[in-house]
């Protein structure tokens, strides 16, 4: 199945581009997608536990299993004070 992954900020610095297509095995779930991203996108791996995500603009656990069509979004976590 195939999903759309987006990426923001710093996330998408460190992926060198916007958007992209993913060919994931049916029921996958977030963090076996964010696995497979990091094996495309090297300086992703540096990034360990540092990338929010939102599976079609919600944020969602780890575990969700995804679906054919889905949207996934990828950002750097901030803090402020």
């Amino acid at each position: 199945m195939k999903v759309t992954v987006k990426y923001f900020g710093s996330v998408r610095d460190d992926s060198g581009i916007e958007k992209e297509s993913l060919t994931i095995n049916d029921n996958s779930t977030i963090t076996e997608a964010i696995s497979l991203l990091k094996e495309k996108h090297a300086a992703l791996k540096n990034r360990k536990g540092q990338i929010l995500f939102a599976l079609n603009q919600n944020y969602s656990s780890e575990e969700t299993r995804m679906k054919d069509g889905d949207e996934l979004a990828l950002f750097p976590v901030v803090s402020g004070g």
